[in-house]
């Protein structure tokens, strides 16, 4: 981490050895029964059957299912499963999946944060560090090295929308990218419909934010009838799941106090930003500036997410990409604070990002408290003071 912030030149690449020591401890892992991590493993042995990749997705294309999952559906994710099958070490899936889980959200963070920070200052520094340290940790440990799928995908979703940023989402052929996220997990199926629609979104307006907030209601109710209509079973495969996390009572053992208090804080961070977002909106006003390209975006998700509040587990998995993506943008938006020209705005904005920025960082350190100790086959004591060969 003290390389990432010292040396702009190699911070990538200390980034790079940062994401290989947080997941190289998932080598070790062996998942609870009942984990998402032992369904898939059980599937990766599963196809060892197969001789080739091409046959065994004849196979999932002739109505084959392994395990509880469609893994047909999901070819970026089974043609890893397959790569891994003959090695005997179903943990490399986990691996994987931390790796490019913190890498894409780490890499947002360093290329950003190096943009914003042309002289390094110690307390630049500091800043720094927190955010990168709170973007990695609001991605659960466990959650990534078990369901691996939801948060690889949530992570990629972001690197792809701050790639996209950089061109003001202009550049329609870097559309083609969100396919590798989808063909791994599909329930990011609707941040991809907001970038698909973003062109129209560009020029904020009441009407458009009100469109964003209520469209989940609307998604809710027009999805079956446009799935019934259309007979595609992909859409079919979705309203299956909308109707699933759209019912508050699924998964409902699931919400400990943690998750819970959680989606409440989810609530608040995403006030603080709106309100920062408002009292900068008419500062940045025609300011060209990729970074702020990425700040609307965040905007419009927020929205996206308020309206999904009352469907509880929808709600708690846009909360994987948009607490991170609400970290970065607020700073990004806290750098032009000093453009208001009103001296308590400016006092506002300073406050709000402390806030914002002091709730995240606590709150990173109780969601992970679930980390998979019991669940590695190796000494904590080995793990966390000696080196790994």
């Amino acid at each position: 981490m003290v390389g990432i912030v010292n040396d702009r030149r190699f911070s990538v690449t200390y980034l790079v050895l940062a994401c290989l020591s947080i997941s190289i401890i998932a080598l070790r892992y062996i998942p609870h029964p009942l984990d998402d991590g032992a369904f898939h493993f059980r599937a990766t042995q599963v196809l060892t059957n197969f001789d080739s990749i091409i046959s065994m997705f004849q196979a999932f294309e002739s109505g084959f299912r392994v395990g509880r999952y469609d893994y047909g559906s999901v070819p970026v994710f089974t043609s890893l499963m397959y790569l891994v099958r003959n090695t005997h070490h179903c943990s490399l899936l986990s691996f994987i999946s931390a790796f490019v889980t913190y890498f894409s959200f780490g890499y947002v963070v360093v290329v950003v944060v190096v943009d914003l920070f042309k002289s390094y200052k110690n307390y630049f520094k500091l800043a720094y560090i927190l955010i990168l340290i709170t973007v990695l940790l609001l991605n659960n440990y466990r959650y990534t090295t078990s369901g691996m799928r939801f948060c690889m995908t949530i992570s990629l979703i972001m690197l792809i929308m701050y790639l996209e940023s950089k061109f003001n989402y202009a550049k329609y052929w870097m559309m083609l990218w969100y396919l590798v996220p989808i063909s791994i997990h599909s329930a990011v199926v609707y941040f991809v419909a907001l970038r698909f629609i973003f062109f129209y979104l560009k020029k904020i307006t009441v009407g458009k934010s009100l469109l964003v907030l209520l469209s989940f209601p609307i998604i809710i109710k027009l999805t079956p009838i446009f799935s019934e209509w259309t007979g595609i079973s992909f859409f079919q495969s979705i309203i299956r799941k909308i109707d699933i996390y759209s019912d508050n009572t699924s998964y409902v053992n699931l919400f400990n106090t943690t998750l819970t208090m959680r989606l409440y804080i989810g609530v608040v961070l995403m006030f603080l930003f709106l309100i920062q977002y408002f009292v900068l909106s008419r500062t940045i006003k025609g300011i060209d500036d990729w970074k702020l390209s990425f700040v609307k975006m965040t905007y419009y998700l927020t929205l996206l997410s308020m309206g999904s509040v009352p469907f509880r587990n929808m709600y708690d998995r846009n909360l994987f990409l948009l607490l991170p993506m609400i970290v970065i943008s607020s700073f990004i938006l806290f750098t032009y604070r000093a453009q208001l020209k009103i001296l308590s705005n400016r006092n506002l904005v300073y406050g709000i990002e402390l806030s914002l920025l002091g709730i995240s960082f606590i709150t990173v350190f109780f969601y992970n408290k679930n980390f998979p100790f019991n669940f590695i086959d190796y000494s904590k004591t080995d793990l966390l003071l000696k080196n790994i060969y």
